[in-house]
Protein backbone atom coordinates (compact mmCIF):
# COMPACT_ATOMS: atom_id res chain seq x y z
CA UNK A 1 0.00 0.00 0.00
CA UNK A 2 1.07 3.39 -0.58
CA UNK A 3 0.80 6.84 1.68
CA UNK A 4 0.68 10.09 0.64
CA UNK A 5 3.97 11.68 2.61
CA UNK A 6 4.15 15.51 2.96
CA UNK A 7 7.38 16.34 0.61
CA UNK A 8 10.45 16.16 3.26
CA UNK A 9 13.02 18.60 0.49
CA UNK A 10 10.03 21.17 0.06
CA UNK A 11 8.25 20.44 3.35
CA UNK A 12 5.30 20.36 1.72
CA UNK A 13 5.68 23.90 -0.17
CA UNK A 14 5.80 22.48 -3.60
CA UNK A 15 8.66 25.15 -4.74
CA UNK A 16 12.76 24.38 -4.24
CA UNK A 17 13.95 25.79 -1.19
CA UNK A 18 15.75 29.16 -2.17
CA UNK A 19 19.95 29.25 -1.63
CA UNK A 20 21.56 32.05 -0.08
CA UNK A 21 21.80 34.99 -1.98
CA UNK A 22 19.18 34.17 -4.38
CA UNK A 23 16.28 36.08 -5.64
CA UNK A 24 12.74 34.82 -3.82
CA UNK A 25 11.32 33.63 -7.61
CA UNK A 26 10.43 30.43 -6.52
CA UNK A 27 11.17 27.30 -8.53
CA UNK A 28 8.93 24.05 -8.81
CA UNK A 29 10.63 21.02 -6.40
CA UNK A 30 12.85 19.14 -8.29
CA UNK A 31 11.48 16.02 -5.75
CA UNK A 32 7.67 16.12 -5.84
CA UNK A 33 7.30 18.24 -8.68
CA UNK A 34 5.06 20.79 -7.33
CA UNK A 35 2.81 18.46 -5.22
CA UNK A 36 4.02 18.92 -1.98
CA UNK A 37 3.61 14.88 -1.42
CA UNK A 38 5.08 12.12 -2.55
CA UNK A 39 3.36 8.65 -2.47
CA UNK A 40 5.70 6.24 -0.35
CA UNK A 41 5.07 2.60 0.84
CA UNK A 42 4.12 1.82 3.91
CA UNK A 43 6.67 0.12 4.92
CA UNK A 44 9.23 3.06 4.01
CA UNK A 45 11.87 3.85 6.94
CA UNK A 46 13.35 7.05 7.94
CA UNK A 47 16.62 8.14 5.65
CA UNK A 48 19.59 7.68 7.90
CA UNK A 49 21.66 9.65 5.67
CA UNK A 50 19.49 13.07 5.96
CA UNK A 51 17.39 11.99 9.07
CA UNK A 52 14.42 12.09 7.08
CA UNK A 53 15.02 16.37 5.89
CA UNK A 54 15.30 14.96 2.31
CA UNK A 55 18.77 17.77 1.53
CA UNK A 56 21.68 17.81 2.51
CA UNK A 57 24.22 20.43 2.53
CA UNK A 58 26.05 21.90 -1.13
CA UNK A 59 28.06 24.23 -0.31
CA UNK A 60 28.02 27.98 -0.32
CA UNK A 61 24.52 27.54 2.29
CA UNK A 62 22.87 25.78 -0.65
CA UNK A 63 21.02 22.35 -0.07
CA UNK A 64 20.45 19.20 -3.02
CA UNK A 65 18.09 16.74 -2.71
CA UNK A 66 19.71 13.95 -0.66
CA UNK A 67 21.09 11.40 -2.77
CA UNK A 68 19.85 8.08 -0.74
CA UNK A 69 16.54 8.75 -0.72
CA UNK A 70 16.04 11.16 -4.03
CA UNK A 71 14.68 13.80 -1.49
CA UNK A 72 11.60 11.87 -0.19
CA UNK A 73 12.86 11.21 3.37
CA UNK A 74 12.43 7.76 3.05
CA UNK A 75 13.77 4.37 2.09
CA UNK A 76 12.41 1.24 1.27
Amino acid sequence: MMNRKRCAYCRGQGSAPPGIGEPSAPEPCPVCNQRGYNLVPSDAVLCSLCQGSGRVAAGGGDWKPCPDCGGIGSRW
